[in-house]
């Protein structure tokens, strides 16, 4: 994936830096358009969270899939990440503030990554200006390099992402035409994502995927270290039972207009459910041009 310079037409794939406009650390974004023609309303658009992780998952997924759309459900569309100029897959501290709306709920002390990364950093409540960026920054800079549709836009995020992906769902619904939340750390805080969904406005869609052996201790971490701390830690979260309620509370404040949608993928955890439901996250956001 090569850096995009001003002026060069863009094919493929490519990287820019973008800085807030407010000042701060400015964000990698990673694009990837379609090859051929945009469509007379312009292409759909995938944004992507966490993408130093997962970006490579979501462009090798999109162009197997759009291969053979008529068997997939998987087209052309403009994909966007959204990462950090750093090494590694996480910037564990600026991703914890920007992905929440304040303090997790959850005990002091619990060793769980989001809440290590809490403890570590001790800076959350950056989602209202994390979202400003989005809308008001990175949205206009997309549309400027590429033909794109601003009704079919879906917004994509794992875990701590994931629970930002439900409040801005809920809380400012029309910043996006539709939502994908995986492994959604709704135990963050609870109480605020349900509150949110009284705020709800317009007929958005909503898909949350979690894996199978996201609220028990996995068959292949038995007998290992730490797997009684692992097996507590994860039916205290109660990852799937909190995303299939959450759905349904959705469903209730959509009352029939938008949707909202669950699966449990079968044999899947934490981490390795992201490769699997980013396919189904590029089918759902094709999916409103079927009805």
């Amino acid at each position: 994936m090569r850096r995009m310079q001003p002026g060069i037409v863009i094919e493929d794939s490519c990287w820019f830096d973008l800085a807030p406009s407010g000042g701060g650390a400015p964000y990698r974004i990673f694009l990837a358009l379609p090859k051929g023609p945009a469509p007379p309303g312009g292409f759909p658009v995938l944004y992507l969270l966490d993408a130093n992780a997962s970006f490579a998952t979501l462009v090798e997924a999109q162009r197997r899939g759009a291969e053979r759309p008529a068997g997939t459900g998987i087209g052309p569309m403009v994909l966007v990440g959204i990462g950090h100029p750093a090494e590694g897959l996480y910037d564990r501290a600026r991703r914890t503030f920007d992905y929440t709306g304040g303090p997790g709920r959850e005990a002091p002390g619990d060793a769980g990554m989001a809440g290590s990364a809490a403890a570590a950093a001790g800076a959350t409540g950056g989602r209202d200006g994390f979202l400003a960026f989005l809308l008001n920054q990175l949205k206009p800079a997309i549309a400027a390099r590429a033909p794109v549709d601003a009704g079919r836009q879906v917004v994509v995020g794992h875990s701590l992402a994931g629970g930002f992906v439900l409040d801005v769902f809920g809380r400012d619904s029309a910043a996006f035409a539709a939502y994908v939340a995986i492994s959604p750390s709704i135990w963050w805080d609870e109480a605020r994502l349900l509150a949110g969904l009284s705020q709800l406005r317009g007929a958005p869609r909503l898909s949350i995927i979690v894996g199978e052996w996201e609220q028990q201790l996995a068959p292949w971490l038995k007998g290992r270290p730490g797997a009684e701390a692992i097996a507590e830690r994860r039916a205290r979260r109660a990852m799937v039972h909190r995303a299939r309620a959450f759905v349904e509370q959705a469903r209730a404040a959509l009352a029939g207009r938008g949707a909202a949608e669950f699966e449990c993928l079968a044999g899947e955890d934490h981490a390795s459910v992201v490769a699997p439901a980013l396919t189904r996250a590029l089918r759902f956001a094709l999916a409103d041009a079927d009805g």
